[in-house]
């Protein structure tokens, strides 16, 4: 079946792609607040709302590699005609939805006039009210749950949602590999993980679905999980997991000498899930939000030409181009409307049409991105391989 996927995979219709175009901070200049006017201050301070520890670690450190890299070829911002510098302020969320409130107070406190980020939905969305309160804009990277943006004014977001990357997984599921029949392995402890698995049982069909297991955060042992899985024989099994409980799964299975295809999430898209899953996560496929190697746009060969000239070579994970795309539209922003204030900022906002690295970039009422394609990719001999563009409906 492994091989099978691989072969599909080549088989994606790749659609053409009209698609935009850090340091850690300690402050030496004091910053704004999002309720106040920083264009007197030398200094602008942005927040970065991430997971430097814990679960979601890996993740979070792709993300912040794309907003320093966007930081280091965009180090002002114009507000009225003056040049001011753009201090990048990193506060570790610790992928903990209590020390998530803890850090994004921690960013109100250290006066930062927006935010940016992050990897876990979960996250964000415990976040998300200090953010409002303070009226401190946030542009989303990675948090694709609905619920980051719901009732949340302030919290907007680049990348698609779970209900579209659910429905990409469940069409390539029956469509290209041609299966009737899933299983699913979930984990029960994760907003973003639960959300993912709804969407694709949705859009699979419940009465395709022949078993359907939960495990925890931080579970090692999927044995008897894939074994139960194994019996019920599904064409395919959607994993709703992040990359460490992803890999393992895998490898447990291959150890098992089982015969089984995995899908999986945008949080599997970390080289910390190739290193764990070995030859075992070879053949697995899911949706994310931007490859190196697909067809090049103005945007995306100025941003590969930015990553190669910071940090040599190809970015590892479409994480960094989302958190580039971030820090640039929000920056855009700022020029536009020569304001810091959060409610002016928060208003114009609402008015990005960008071109973007992982594609045209605008906001719907909620703040969520307004896309029509994500991409597809899987996993081969240490590598992630692109494997096509798929239409996404909104």
């Amino acid at each position: 079946m492994k091989k099978f996927l691989c072969a599909a995979l080549s088989l994606v219709m790749i659609l053409s792609l009209a698609a935009c175009g850090g340091g850690n901070g300690g402050s030496s200049s004091a910053g704004n607040t999002g309720g106040s006017d920083g264009a007197s201050g030398d200094t602008i301070k942005v927040g970065v709302f991430e997971a430097m520890t814990g679960g979601n670690a890996a993740a979070g450190e792709l993300e912040l590699e794309g907003f320093r890299l966007a930081n280091t070829i965009r180090p002002t911002v114009t507000i009225d005609g003056v040049e001011h510098p753009v201090e990048l302020v990193v506060a570790d969320n610790k992928t903990d939805t209590v020390e998530a409130v803890t850090a994004a107070a921690s960013l109100v406190s250290a006066g930062c006039v927006a935010a940016m980020g992050g990897t876990g939905s979960g996250l964000c969305i415990a976040a998300a009210p200090t953010f409002d309160e303070a009226k401190i804009p946030v542009v989303g990277t990675t948090c694709t749950n609905p619920l980051v943006t719901e009732g949340n004014t302030y919290y907007f977001r680049l990348c698609y949602t779970d209900p579209g990357q659910g429905s990409i997984l469940a069409t390539y599921a029956k469509d290209t590999l041609g299966a009737k029949t899933a299983a699913i392995l979930c984990d029960i402890t994760d907003a973003y993980c639960i959300g993912l698995a709804e969407y694709f049982k949705a859009n699979f069909g419940e009465e395709n679905i022949v078993e359907e297991l939960y495990f925890n955060t931080g579970d090692q042992d999927f044995s008897a999980a894939l074994t139960t899985i194994a019996a019920a024989n599904p064409d395919v099994v959607f994993s709703g997991s992040q990359y460490t409980e992803g890999a393992l799964m895998q490898v447990q299975a291959e150890q098992q000498g089982l015969d089984l295809t995995f899908l999986g999430t945008d949080g599997w898209e970390t080289e910390t899930f190739l290193d764990i899953g070995g030859s075992a996560v070879d053949g697995c496929a899911f949706v994310t939000f931007f490859d190196a190697d697909a067809d090049p746009t103005p945007e995306s060969e100025q941003y590969l030409k930015d990553y190669d000239s910071v940090y040599g070579g190809k970015p590892r994970s479409s994480y960094t181009a989302v958190s580039y795309d971030a820090y640039n539209v929000l920056l855009d922003a700022i020029e536009a409307c020569n304001s810091v204030d959060g409610e002016t900022l928060r208003d114009q906002l609402y008015k990005t049409s960008k071109d973007c690295v992982t594609g045209h970039i605008e906001f719907d009422d909620n703040g969520d991105a307004i896309k029509d394609i994500a991409y597809l990719k899987s996993a081969k001999d240490g590598q992630f391989t692109f494997g096509g563009i798929a239409a996404l409906s909104n």
